[in-house]
């Protein structure tokens, strides 16, 4: 009998099936896990995509609105929409007065330079009449 025609026992081809459904369980398994973590990661990507766009439009929006906010700061709106809600005529222009803190601090030195509260009530109760 010659070594390629003997039959192998049926422990041998047993143990050797067992690996071979084995090895192919655990590839399977393996995949199965690869595949999750590659949804999870399609998912997460999907996401942060949204998230950029998010953001880039919301910083148009922010662009925008600061564009506008500088606009109405200057006189040529404020004119205008004085001239839309009719304060003043085409030919007309508005005269602005400007408020500093230094009137109120002039004001307030005035008032404290004078005659303290209680000496005035003292002379309007018991002051001569």
């Amino acid at each position: 009998m010659s070594s390629r025609h003997r039959r192998r026992s049926p422990r041998v081809l047993f143990g050797r099936n067992v690996a071979a459904v084995s090895l192919a369980l655990a590839g399977l398994v393996l995949a199965a896990a690869f595949v999750g973590l590659t949804v999870q990661g399609n998912a997460i990507a999907r996401e942060i995509a949204g998230y950029h766009n998010d953001l880039a439009a919301d910083q148009a929006q922010y662009d925008a609105l600061t564009a506008q906010i500088a606009d109405q700061k200057t006189a040529d709106y404020v004119r205008q929409k004085a001239r839309d809600y009719g304060y003043i005529a085409p030919n007309e222009s508005i005269i602005a007065v400007q408020r500093d803190g230094q009137a109120s601090d002039a004001l307030a030195r005035t008032v404290s330079e004078g005659p303290s509260r209680i000496a005035r009530w003292f002379s309007f109760f018991f002051g001569s009449r």
